[in-house]
Formats: C-alpha cells, sequence, structure tokens
C-alpha cells in the first residue's frame, strides 16, 4: 500500500516518462499533509532544475503557487479569465518581505471587493 506522498511521486514520473512539451498538475498535492505537501514540492522543484520541463501547476494556495512558478496566473471566477498575471520571487527571496509582499498583492488582488 502506498502513502499519499508515494502515490504523488509515482504519478509524476509516469507524467515525466512520457515526456510532454507540458506537464498539467492540477492541485497535485492538495490532499496531502503540510510536511509530505512541502517534500513534494521540494521534489519537483528538483526534478524541474534536472530538466527544466514545462509545468502548468494548478493550486488554490497563494504561498504554493508562488514556490512552485516563475509566473504566476489569477483566475477569475466563472468564467475562469486571466485576472492578471505576476512574476514569483526568486528562490532565494522565498521567506522574505518580499515573499510576503507580493502574497499580500495577490490576496488583495483575488479577494478585492468588485
Amino acid at each position: 500500500m502506498l502513502s499519499g506522498g508515494m502515490k504523488q511521486r509515482v504519478a509524476i514520473a509516469r507524467g515525466m516518462a512520457m515526456e510532454p512539451d507540458v506537464l498539467l498538475m492540477d492541485e497535485p498535492f492538495a490532499a496531502l499533509d503540510a510536511l509530505t505537501r512541502r517534500k513534494m514540492q521540494d521534489e519537483l522543484l528538483r526534478l524541474w532544475d534536472d530538466t527544466r520541463f514545462t509545468v502548468l501547476f494548478v493550486t488554490h494556495s497563494i504561498e504554493e503557487a508562488i514556490r512552485i512558478g516563475t509566473r504566476i496566473l489569477l483566475l477569475s471566477p466563472h468564467p475562469g479569465e486571466v485576472k492578471a498575471e505576476l512574476n514569483s520571487v526568486p528562490p532565494e527571496e522565498l521567506g522574505t518581505g518580499t515573499q510576503a509582499a507580493l502574497e499580500t498583492r495577490i490576496n488583495d488582488m483575488l479577494f478585492a471587493a468588485h
């Protein structure tokens, strides 16, 4: 029997084995506990650093979008249209005021009264 994290590793490996131009990952870590989720994020970033494949990563987590992404697209609710496109922060700025400022900016854009 495989754990949730191991199932996700298998799914990522299966997707990468196909050598696609773009790997779509739709909320792949949503069902994982926080520790396993962070390990899987680190593993994905390590694999990406080795191969530089394109990933379209869908998440509802602002922190995860900043950590995983280089470009972040914010979508509007029904219909899902691109509301904004932002650059993430460099890896060396994760956990700094720069990341916090971007999280605040994204939060404000997503939840601003219309």
